[in-house]
């Protein structure tokens, strides 16, 4: 009961706050120009990572912060019931979980562990949870339009103009010291030579972007859930699905076609792309990669009895229709021609 009515005060101050007068503000909407931290109040805990191109509805400023409303899919095994202020859902996943723009869509942020979330629908196959949260983003990562642009001016990232597609890359000429924020924790240090992806500015400080390997028995907790990956085999997902779901595969496999699921395939949502493959772990038998948006152009790109190495998470160990392993591609890795 408190917590419904908790959830019924939220929605009625959000109505206050998008009603006229300030029904301009209604249109308001905020567009990620580089990876942010998602706030649960200003400059407060981190809830999320939202990333570039995310167009979101504004909800309130305060000093340099907008507050905004996060919405979109989860996959539903990552998060748990919980009424703890008022939230129905409480991100569970070791790590934290992609929140997508429709279900197996293009990612939006990176939802924290613990992050608390309103539910609001599911997909017809119960697999994903359509959520919202509201919170607090940095506005000098954002390009404001409707009645919130007049507060400021678009920032664009540093060294290019707004609306660039290419983002600059700088290249160490002595070690740095990555911070987690300005002034902030060590995070890293970037050698001489090393090169990274320009986020964007403020003042002195340039935010960037780096990609690299930690070797994972030096990882701790954090390798933990890869342990196993590419050891697990799609014998042992038929043989016991459950125990398996959501864990991390690396599989070589021979492509054989691309296809969108039909209403049949209770695994998928109707329409949605997967691959057809066999040979994964030496296996006979056939699995199904779920294609996201973001690996749809590489599928599109593999040739029948194509070889590729495919990273995913475990959807289920043994299909409905047809009993076989069906995985959440996170990577596709195409293999060299030979000559």
């Amino acid at each position: 009961m408190r917590a419904g009515l908790m959830r019924f005060v939220r929605w009625i101050v959000l109505l206050l706050l998008l009603a006229p007068p300030s029904a301009a503000h209604a249109q308001a909407t905020a567009r990620v120009t580089a990876e942010e931290n998602f706030r649960r109040d200003p400059n407060g805990t981190q809830l999320a990572s939202v990333m570039p191109g995310a167009e979101l509805s504004v909800v309130a400023e305060q000093g340099g912060w907008v507050q905004v409303e996060l919405a979109g899919w989860i996959w539903a095994p990552s998060v748990g019931a919980t009424s703890r202020d008022g939230f129905d859902l409480s991100v569970r996943a070791t790590g934290g979980e992609n929140l997508r723009a429709r279900p197996n869509g293009a990612i939006v942020a990176r939802l924290l562990e613990g992050c608390l979330l309103e539910r609001l629908g599911a997909s017809a196959s119960g697999s994903w949870i359509q959520v919202r949260r509201l919170g607090w983003l940095w506005r000098a990562s954002l390009e404001m339009s409707g009645a919130a642009a007049a507060g400021g001016q678009p920032v664009a990232p540093a060294g290019g103009e707004a609306g660039a597609h290419e983002s600059p890359v700088i290249t160490a000429v002595s070690p740095l010291v990555v911070h987690a924020t300005p002034d902030g924790d060590t995070v890293a240090t970037f050698q001489q030579g090393a090169q990274a992806q320009v986020l964007g500015r403020t003042g002195d400080w340039i935010r960037i972007r780096l990609d690299g390997w930690v070797y994972g028995p030096a990882a701790l907790d954090s390798a933990l859930n890869l342990a196993d990956t590419g050891d697990l085999t799609p014998a042992q997902l038929r043989a016991d699905p459950a125990r398996y779901r959501g864990a991390l595969v690396r599989w070589r496999v021979q492509f054989i076609s691309l296809r969108r699921a039909e209403r049949a395939r209770s695994d998928f949502e109707e329409g949605e792309p997967f691959i057809h493959a066999r040979g994964a772990a030496g296996d006979a038998g056939f699995v199904y990669l779920a294609v996201p948006d973001d690996l749809l152009p590489i599928a599109e790109s593999l040739q029948p009895l194509d070889y590729v190495t495919v990273v995913g998470r475990v959807r289920t160990g043994r299909s409905q229709l047809l009993g076989s392993p069906v995985i959440d591609l996170t990577d596709i890795e195409k293999e060299a021609a030979s000559n």
